[in-house]
């Protein structure tokens, strides 16, 4: 600690007497400039008079603004606008305490300008020197080093940030040594010494010319598709391909080569991220007590990570899948606040006696259903379960809300509830239509948000693609039409908070999904980030769709009425349907639910919701103007034998 201290004291002298020498130097050089460098007319006394004075002011004001501490390698504008304030705030001072206690007598005017100029030159040259020296060796360093050669994609502001920083920092084993940008009036330019080589579409000539091993794509405000094209490109060249986050992720659009990460599928097929009302999100959450079920899952558990920020009173997080609960609760615990009670606990939202005791533990202000299950083709299989956790634990978990006084519940739908073709549809559709019923007979505000699939949920697509690449492929996809509404979980969860904020009570949110995306691009696009081409490397083999699947989502019903609700990407659709009868009807199907085989349970659905038609029949549901009649299918204990 000693031998540090004096180490610091030491190099804060040094410093000091080195100011004291330029500054010294630059008041010496003004009179000789002045003088044209006649040494003979130089007037020694009058400097040896003023020096002391001008010294005292320099060094005092170098030492208010702070310019005896920074570190000279990493010297910047803001350095040097330190250094301006701080040589015009002293020579102002020179200038009347000269001419008020020394007079101006043999002191030529002309010299307090050449001073102040030449203070600046020297006091700025000798940090910007100490840097530019620095930057060269360890230039030379890293290309002598194992490290690789760097393309930066994109010639703008956050591409000569991350050259600076690639350039200045040591444990960074890649070096600058080309620029690509598709602005042709930048192209033979130069970005810190750096060359603008070429355009985009030049990168494999690139590659050959500057033997490149690593490609950042530095263009935050980049679309989806031009991030594909680069992507595309950097694969024909056989050069790895990095990206940095998108602008709505930079803090302050500050860039770190700490932020470069491997280019996700979301980057290559997402859209512009919503723009979030944090304050309103703020107001509903923070100080509230909040509970979310099926918290285990891929929307649940982002739910708590978002909510947990927000500073509630307590988080009640509940699932019955015991593993993963254990590790998003531990998660959770190392971000949780002190102002936050955490309860995390085993619960099957469909056994009501259970889920009441814990709601009666802690009497939320706010209930987020996500509990569900979601797989069509599993629930295609077992209709049963679907219809006992999907209709009849929403049911159970609205009634331990209105019985608590919870100030509003939330449903997460699907847009598979909109014509449903497939039971896990139809029960999420019964879902909705039963805390429409519910909202109009208490006074706990209920309402539904309905979006499409989140893009690396657990079990879907994403990772099932990605194991099928390891495994050398093939890629299995049902259909070459088959295409889904996809969004991040981050945003969908960041959408559902808003919608529960502004809800107020029987409406039905939409979330905007954008443009849908075909499931085979998705699976070319998996193949060409993994540095394969698709089918010569992987072959994509299509299966045919499964019962209950459709070609397309829609995310509306055909007669649905849509609002603003002034929110980005946020609509408030008004359900044309009836909600009447429907929490009597769930519960007659659940108690009969023991004794009915799969085609009755489908049949009676198919009596119950509008719309739904049974996978049984064979036909494939291609959108809103297919028939709505439902299809009845015979039960197995009518069939012949059964």
């Amino acid at each position: 600690m000693v031998g540090t201290r004096l180490n610091g004291n030491t190099r804060r002298v040094a410093v000091i007497l080195l100011h004291t020498t330029l500054v010294a130097a630059s008041f010496w050089a003004a009179f000789a400039i002045r003088l044209d460098f006649d040494f003979g007319q130089v007037p020694g006394d009058v400097i040896w008079q003023s020096l002391p004075l001008l010294l005292a002011l320099r060094l005092a004001s170098l030492a208010y603004f702070r310019l005896f501490r920074g570190m000279w390698r990493y010297v910047a504008i803001p350095d040097v606008v330190q250094i301006l304030k701080a040589t015009t705030v002293s020579s102002i001072a020179f200038v009347l305490l000269q001419t008020w206690l020394l007079g101006l007598s043999g002191f030529p005017r002309s010299v307090f300008l050449i001073d102040f100029a030449g203070n600046i030159l020297l006091l700025a040259g000798i940090r910007l020197f100490v840097r530019v020296v620095r930057e060269r060796a360890m230039s030379r360093s890293q290309t002598e080093s194992a490290g690789g050669r760097l393309l930066i994609i994109g010639a703008g502001d956050t591409g000569a940030s991350l050259c600076s920083q690639a350039t200045t920092t040591s444990s960074f084993q890649y070096t600058p040594v080309a620029f690509a940008d598709d602005d042709r009036s930048k192209i033979g330019q130069t970005i810190h010494g750096v060359p603008i080589a070429g355009r985009i579409s030049d990168i494999p000539s690139l590659a050959r010319r500057y033997a490149l091993d690593l490609a950042v794509i530095a263009i935050p405000g980049a679309s989806s598709s031009r991030k594909r094209a680069i992507v595309e490109v950097c694969r024909e060249a056989g050069v790895e391909c990095k990206i940095l986050p998108a602008t709505a992720d930079l803090v302050d659009g500050t860039v770190s080569i700490n932020q470069i990460r491997e280019v996700d599928v979301l980057d290559l097929l997402g859209r512009p991220q919503a723009r979030l009302d944090i304050g309103l999100i703020r107001g509903s959450v923070e100080g509230k007590k909040v509970m979310v079920t099926g918290a285990a899952g891929s929307v649940g558990s982002e739910l708590a990570r978002q909510i947990v920020a927000l500073k509630p009173s307590q988080l009640v997080l509940v699932d019955r899948a015991e593993n993963e609960l254990v590790f998003l609760e531990s998660e959770i615990k190392s971000v949780v606040q002190p102002e936050t009670r955490l309860t995390v606990r085993i619960v099957d939202v469909t056994d009501q006696p259970a889920l009441l005791r814990l709601m009666r533990e802690c009497y939320p202000d706010s209930v987020f259903h996500a509990a569900a299950h979601k797989h069509v083709n599993l629930m295609e299989d077992a209709p049963s379960q679907a219809i006992a956790n999907n209709v009849g634990g929403t049911l159970s978990v609205a009634r331990c809300a209105i019985e608590t006084g919870a100030d509003n519940f939330l449903l997460i739908s699907t847009d598979k509830a909109v014509n449903p073709t497939s039971v896990m549809g139809a029960s999420k559709r019964f879902a909705e239509l039963m805390i429409r019923e519910l909202n109009a007979t208490s006074s706990t505000r209920f309402v539904a948000v309905r979006f499409g699939n989140v893009l690396g949920s657990n079990a879907s697509v994403v990772p099932i693609f990605r194991r099928q690449i390891e495994r050398g492929g093939p890629i299995t996809v049902t259909d070459p039409d088959v295409e889904r509404y996809f969004m991040s979980a981050s945003e969908a969860v960041g959408l559902i908070l808003q919608a529960a904020a502004i809800g107020k009570g029987g409406e039905v949110f939409v979330l905007e999904m954008g443009e849908p995306i075909k499931i085979a691009t998705l699976a070319e696009t998996l193949i060409t980030l993994s540095g394969l081409t698709p089918r010569d490397d992987i072959d994509i083999v299509f299966t045919g769709l499964k019962p209950g699947e459709k070609l397309a989502e829609e995310l509306t019903f055909t007669g649905e009425d849509f609002a603003d609700t002034g929110l980005d990407k946020l609509w408030v659709y008004d359900d044309p349907q009836s909600e009447t009868g429907m929490v009597s009807a769930a519960e007659r199907l659940l108690a009969d639910l023991p004794e009915l085989g799969e085609n009755a349970i489908r049949n009676r659905m198919a009596e119950l919701i509008n719309g739904y038609r049974p996978a049984a029949t064979g036909a494939l549901h291609r959108g809103p103007s297919a028939a709505t009649t439902p299809a009845r299918i015979p039960d197995v204990a009518e069939l012949p034998g059964g």
